[in-house]
C-alpha cells in the first residue's frame, strides 16, 4: 500500500504544470482606436495652426498612440515617412464629440512642445 495519495510523477506533472503556466506570456494590452464617424482634418503638430496633412474620412480607424491635455490625438498614418520616428511620424487630429473614444486615459499624454522637439531631432 502506497503512503502518499499522490504518485511521485503525477506530483511532479502538476509542479511541472504549475511553473509552465507562470511563464505563460501575457495578452498584449487593448489598443486605443479611434473611429471617425465624420470627416477630420489632421495637421503634422497638435495645432490648427501647422500644416493640414490630409481628412480623415468617415469610417477610418487608426491606433490611438499619444494625447495632449488640449484634446488633439496623435496616430500612426500608416506609412512611411522618411526620418520621421517617435512623435515626429504621428499625425494629429482635435476630434469633435462624434469622435471620443473612452480608452485614451491609457494612452501616453504629451505636449506640443515634446512633438517639436522630435520633429526638430528628425531634422524635418
Amino acid at each position: 500500500m502506497n503512503r502518499y495519495p499522490f504518485s511521485p510523477v503525477a506530483l511532479a506533472l502538476v509542479v511541472i504544470g504549475a511553473v509552465l503556466a507562470a511563464c505563460a506570456p501575457t495578452a498584449p494590452a487593448a489598443t486605443c482606436e479611434l473611429t471617425a464617424n465624420s470627416p477630420l482634418s489632421a495637421y503634422r503638430l497638435p495645432d490648427a495652426t501647422s500644416d493640414f496633412f490630409g481628412t480623415i474620412g468617415t469610417g477610418e480607424t487608426y491606433e490611438a498612440l499619444a494625447r495632449t491635455a488640449d484634446g488633439w490625438i496623435g496616430f500612426d498614418p500608416g506609412f512611411a515617412q522618411a526620418g520621421n520616428i517617435g512623435l515626429a511620424h504621428h499625425r494629429w487630429v482635435q476630434p469633435n464629440a462624434t469622435l471620443s473614444p473612452s480608452c485614451l486615459d491609457d494612452v501616453e499624454l504629451v505636449t506640443l512642445a515634446d512633438v517639436q522637439a522630435d520633429v526638430a531631432a528628425s531634422g524635418s
